[in-house]
Formats: structure tokens, sequence, C-alpha cells
């Protein structure tokens, strides 16, 4: 499905449930449908909201700056167009980013706030320069350069890195652009996760070679009401390497910011 939500195209499905609202934002290069088969499995009764971000996916890339905050506003324009009051929202990777930056632009729309595989510090200058250098390496070699480099980051297992480079591949070299230029311009968001009013879940996998373990860790620590899930067998993509137990985590976490469901 794809409707004109803030001003562009933006590609998302809702898998229909008579419980609370559960938002998933994917990460860099990869699409709405990582969530899907977990989402129908172990997330079942809630309804389930899978947009796709700029660029990525049935999402157009947009002309001009794209910052973090910009794809933000698109998520609270998506529930606006849908109708939903308060969701808690999942972000995995860069999608934590987002739904940080949902939480310090409209915490009232938010009944908690799930931080999977993510981060809430702003980009190194060593990691800008990366950025930098694999933009320009795009703009030469198309999309499968970051396909190349990044899919053996997100997991040992061979047929996960296989899915997830074909899903980055297909992935349109200026929506890839778009979202690195956003990630490296992203302002820290640390001393604000004490500030946050809402519920929070930390999801750290204990073979993630992205997101070490000690800093999803003090992110945890940092947050007023957390709670921490570490997944021992998970890689940078538990909804694919542990669905089971990433599910069941998320629907703990929506009970306890939903309690009267």
């Amino acid at each position: 499905m794809k409707n004109r939500i803030n001003g562009h195209e933006l590609g998302f499905e809702v898998l229909r449930g008579k419980g609370p609202s559960l938002l998933l934002i994917h990460g860099l290069g990869l699409d709405r449908s990582i969530w899907r088969e977990m989402a129908e499995k172990h997330l079942r009764g809630y309804q389930v909201i899978l947009p796709d971000i700029r660029g990525h996916g049935e999402s157009p890339a947009t002309i001009g700056v794209t910052r973090i905050g910009d794809l933000a506003e698109d998520m609270l324009r998506l529930m606006d167009f849908l109708e939903i009051e308060k969701v808690v929202v999942g972000g995995h990777s860069m999608g934590g980013y987002i739904a940080l930056a949902m939480a310090y632009q409209h915490a009232d729309r938010l009944a908690g706030l799930g931080l999977i595989a993510s981060r809430a510090t702003a980009d190194t200058p060593e990691a800008k320069h990366s950025r930098v250098k694999m933009i320009e390496e795009i703009q030469k070699r198309g999309s499968r350069v970051l396909a190349e480099s990044l899919a053996p980051q997100l997991s040992h297992d061979p047929h996960i890195q296989e899915k997830a480079y074909a899903i980055i591949e297909k992935t349109s070299p200026a929506g890839l652009i778009g979202a690195l230029h956003a990630l490296a311009e992203r302002p820290s968001r640390l001393a604000f996760l004490p500030e946050i009013p809402v519920p929070s879940q930390v999801v750290a996998g204990g073979d993630d070679q992205i997101v070490p373990l000690a800093e999803a860790k003090e992110m945890a620590r940092l947050l007023s009401n957390c709670s921490y899930l570490e997944i021992p067998a998970a890689g940078h993509t538990p909804m694919f390497e542990t669905p089971e137990i990433l599910g069941e985590g998320l629907r703990s976490f929506i009970e306890t910011c939903f309690p009267e469901s």
C-alpha cells in the first residue's frame, strides 16, 4: 500500500488486530519486509504498522536534504492518516534513531519506545568520514557496494546475509545516499534519554557486530523507565535470527505500555 503522507509517497502496510498499535521502523538499506514474518507469527492480535522510510521499499527517495527528524515527522503523519492517537514504536538500528526523534518531537503520541539493536549517540568524525566515502562509492558502483559492506555485519548466518543483501541491493542509490546523509548529521540523544516520559525497552544482541553490548546497557541505564532484553544468540537482526524471542519480548513490553488491554 502507498499513500501521500507528509507531502510525498510513503509505502506501508497494516497487519490488523484488535489490540494496541505497534509501529515498527526498519533500518538503513532494508525495508518493511524484515518485520513481516515475525509480526505475523508472534505479534498476532495487535495492530502492527510497517512503513518503508523514504527511499526504501515502496517509498521513493525525495529531493533535497532529509534529516532524521523529517523521517520521524513522516511516521507521525502516517499515524494521523491511520487515525491512531498513540503507538508503541519499535525502531531497528537507524529506525531507532527515528523512534528517538519521534519521542523528542512528540512524546505525547507514544505509549512506549523500543530501541532494537540501536544507539542514541551521534556519528563520530570517523563514522561520518566512512559515510561520505560510502556515498562516493554508491555514486560510482550503485547500491550493491553497501550491500557488500553491510550484509556481513548484520549476522553470521549466511542465509540471513543473503536475504539482507538482496533487500539492500534493490534499494535505490538515491534512497541510500539520502539515508546516509541523515545518519551522518543526526544529533546525539544521550542527554535526552533520562527525560523520555514513556516506558522504554532496549533490545541487544549478544553477537551484534555494530552496536556493542556495553553501549546498549549504558543506554538502558540512562533511560528512566527501561526494560533491557539481551538476546545472546542474536546479532544485529534479531527479527531474523531470534524472531520468537524478540516477538515475545515486544508482546511483554506492549502489555506494560497498555496495561488496560
